[in-house]
């Protein structure tokens, strides 16, 4: 099979252009971007709603998600749409309960928040996973992907050298997006990710449209294929069962959504709480229409190629047969749009969590606005550099430690949802207890997962001699057949964790009251503050498009159930 579409002139026209345009737009808007901290990490606090809500998407977007997601779909059918539509939970839970407390109490990271609530030392904990977690797997998986991506599908003839190849569309991506990142900070990241979103939904709706045009359309699929329509899967599905589809939003979801820096960092740059509610009620929109860039190329590749040996190559397949040349070009400039608005976010976010969270806080307190900004440009700069070293050796891993590297969030996920959520809603809940539940929630996956070796003492391993302690999912019958979805491991450790957390705190002293007063939840979380009230009625009101937003995804699942009964199933 030929690996690489050919690409017209006019193709390397788009895609460059659209590299010029980003750039171009990335300095333009940097003016100002650098005097203070606010100014660099939350773009001085003036991005509209409708910025916050497409940032927010588009860094959730990268290159390998359209591959990926297209083969996953090839396989699956339309239930892989659910983790982006399955968004309306978390971001209800978001916008009432989190975002009201974020945007008033002035923060700059999810860590500042730990330590208001709790201690200095989950503070620490979380900016150092949250670190390392965004360099390892956000930011070097996201080039590295990116460049084996980019090579794949449109040919680099730099080197005979494939691993050459990807190498330098890795230093091409980072090159250019760490310039504007860098330079300009949140204020350009966020608005660039305004053009690459516009250019992701250009490029992401043009291969569905051509895709159910050459197979005859939604109707003619679902009826030829019913089994690729079905949401509810069966709870020993070893991908997307239904126990695990809808309780991902307490584990996975709300830790990503609602704790993690590079999405809340969105919100917090909003120009008021107004701004910052209808973001998130925007990027739930577009929540329902980005998993149709990858379900139904998924779905008709099942029909078009129906013995693919590797579904990942579906994408590649659809975009050689399906778009015509000189469109090509702009598939690429969405490919690269989804890389560029990834790998900007995280970088400006992970320099604000190591400015921040670190060098303010532990090794220059006294640090000014601009020596602060200074360091945020130089750590930035420094952990694109690394980044890139580590995308080159998951070249030569051969992709097993990239696979490895992408469990990182699937360890921090459950025991910080759990410290978060609590942290905003039980009076109760202590720093004790957060940092049991934080090592004790990493160490019991771990156990629920991997076998533990066992070195028996020199004097006795004659008798006993070495063994291991398998995985609790072996160990315990009843479990076994849910072991494979990662989604039960991650309700397991949620479950634990809530447990811990509870215990832990009923069993030591409370927090002070003035350490808790004005975080915990109450009924003004519901609503905006007065004065933004009277601003905003009627049309304009975050609650009806909230709503409007609520009752489309419910549609869609009404007319899913209702297309899985009518077949009898």
């Amino acid at each position: 099979m030929n690996d690489h579409a050919t690409l017209s002139a006019l193709d390397y026209v788009v895609f460059f252009a659209y590299i010029a345009l980003t750039l171009i737009i990335g300095f333009a808007v940097a003016r100002n971007a650098r005097r203070r901290p606010q100014d660099y990490f939350l773009g001085e606090k003036k991005l509209p709603w409708y910025v916050v809500g497409t940032s927010m998407v588009a860094s959730d977007i990268s290159s390998e998600t359209f591959i990926a997601n297209v083969g996953i779909a090839y396989l699956y059918g339309i239930v892989a749409a659910t983790t982006g539509w399955n968004a309306w939970i978390i971001y209800t839970i978001f916008i009432f309960v989190f975002l009201p407390y974020y945007v008033r109490s002035g923060l700059y990271t999810m860590p500042q928040f730990l330590e208001q609530r709790y201690n200095a030392t989950c503070r620490y904990l979380f900016a150092i996973s949250l670190a390392i977690g965004y360099v390892f797997t956000l930011l070097a998986g996201s080039l590295y992907a990116g460049g084996l991506a980019i090579e794949r599908i449109f040919e680099l003839n730099i080197s005979n050298d494939l691993a050459t190849n990807i190498r330098w569309g890795i230093i091409f991506f980072a090159a250019t997006t760490g310039a504007y990142t860098i330079y300009g900070g949140m204020k350009s990241s966020a608005w660039t990710d305004f053009l690459q979103m516009i250019v992701m939904l250009f490029a992401g709706l043009l291969l569905p449209v051509l895709a159910l045009r050459k197979t005859g359309g939604l109707f003619t699929l679902a009826e030829e294929m019913p089994e690729k329509f079905d949401l509810f899967l069966p709870p020993e599905h070893v991908q997307f069962p239904w126990t695990g589809v809808f309780t991902g939003f307490i584990t996975v979801g709300l830790w990503y959504t609602c704790a993690s820096q590079h999405i809340v960092q969105r919100v917090l740059s909003a120009k008021n709480e107004w701004h910052a509610r209808m973001g998130v009620v925007s990027a739930g929109f577009l929540r329902i229409l980005t998993p149709l860039f990858f379900v139904i190329p998924g779905i008709a590749a099942a029909k078009l190629y129906p013995h693919l040996q590797r579904p990942d190559h579906a994408y590649l397949m659809l975009v050689k047969d399906l778009i015509p040349t000189g469109l090509k070009g702009l598939v690429l400039a969405g490919m690269a749009a989804a890389l560029m608005s990834t790998v900007s976010t995280v970088l400006n976010s992970t320099s604000a969590l190591l400015t921040i969270d670190l060098y303010k806080k532990l090794i220059r307190p006294q640090a000014s606005d601009r020596e602060q900004v200074v360091f945020g440009m130089f750590s930035a700069f420094v952990v694109l550099i690394v980044s890139i070293l580590i995308a080159f050796y998951y070249i030569q891993s051969h992709e097993a430690l990239f696979r490895i590297v992408q469990r990182v969030f699937y360890y921090v996920a459950p025991p910080f949802a759990v410290v978060f959520l609590l942290g905003f809603l039980w009076r109760r809940a202590n720093a004790t207890a957060a940092v049991a539940t934080i090592i004790s929630g990493f160490a019991f996956l771990f156990l629920l997962q991997e076998g533990v070796p066992i070195r028996t003492p020199s004097a006795l391993r004659n008798l006993f001699g070495d063994g291991v302690i398998p995985p609790l999912w072996e160990s315990i019958d009843a479990l076994r057949p849910y072991k494979r979805a990662y989604q039960h491991s991650a309700l397991l450790t949620w479950i634990f964790c809530m447990i811990v957390m509870v215990l832990t705190s009923l069993l030591t002293p409370p927090p002070p009251p003035e350490q808790v007063g004005g975080i915990i939840w109450n009924r003004s979380f519901l609503k905006l503050p007065p004065e933004l009230r009277m601003r905003y009625r009627g049309w304009k009101n975050y609650v009806v498009w909230w709503a409007l937003f609520v009752v489309s995804v419910l549609a869609i699942y009404g007319f899913f159930l209702w297309f899985d009964l009518s077949r009898g199933d």
